[in-house]
């Protein structure tokens, strides 16, 4: 009886293992590339929709770069209000060491100055963590069109992949009919449908940063001048 399990067990496995390796294969076939080889025997003149991908393909890795390179700078706009903040939050600490030593003096006209500067430090550090708050919801907008980025640099690629087969395919390279122009097609509706949830992701990010922004200005105009953070509403 233990044999027989075990022998159960060992073909279960055996058959999971192939099963694997076929989604695995399936998988693989659908992100394969062309060659740059192959393609170095097509004639120049039936490139014409390959070398319009490769531009394409082109632009879309500039934008990966931009959208890097923006993601960088909001973070670094992101730690300026972090130390904006911290500042407000000094200044709010010294205003209230100075109404403790208003109120030592007894002295109704000193204490309630000090107050006053109080209220409008406590503001300013409200306003100031508002701020902090906009740049990382920022910084999240920029993450999110990075991603978007990346995904409309896939579909490039994929519709690059594309076109190189059908150029293969047009010159009468044998090669071609080992390739499926199913799976060519497939991995350009799959990484299309990634762009659109990227967007919609970036629609939603773009919804929430703006509520962030709107209570850091609401919240700037009620903190005294000198109070309400970096001022940089852009």
């Amino acid at each position: 009886m233990f044999q027989n399990r075990t022998k159960r067990h060992w073909v279960m496995g055996l058959a999971l293992g192939a099963s694997m390796a076929f989604l695995a294969g399936c998988g693989s076939s659908k992100a394969a590339r062309v060659d740059d080889a192959m393609m170095a025997r097509v004639p120049e003149d039936q490139l014409g929709e390959v070398r319009d991908a490769q531009l394409a393909r082109t632009k879309a890795a500039d934008n990966v770069t931009r959208a890097e390179v923006a993601v960088r700078d909001a973070e670094r706009a992101a730690e300026v209000a972090r130390r904006n903040g911290d500042a407000a939050k000094s200044r709010m600490e010294a205003e209230k060491a100075a109404v403790k030593a208003a109120e030592a003096t007894g002295q109704r006209s000193p204490i309630a100055q000090a107050q006053s500067k109080l209220q409008g430090a406590e503001a300013g550090r409200v306003a100031a963590d508002a701020e902090v708050s906009w740049h990382d919801r920022k910084t999240d907008t920029a993450k999110a069109e990075q991603d978007l980025r990346s995904a409309e640099l896939k579909v490039a690629d994929t519709e690059l992949n594309l076109a190189q087969y059908k150029a293969l395919e047009r010159s009468g390279d044998v090669r071609a009919k080992d390739m499926s122009e199913a799976n060519y097609m497939a991995a350009v509706a799959e990484a299309k449908r990634e762009v659109e949830d990227a967007r919609r992701r970036v629609d939603e990010q773009k919804r929430v940063e703006q509520d962030a922004r709107a209570e850091w200005q609401r919240l700037r105009s009620e903190a005294p001048q000198g109070y309400g953070g970096s001022g940089d509403a852009d």
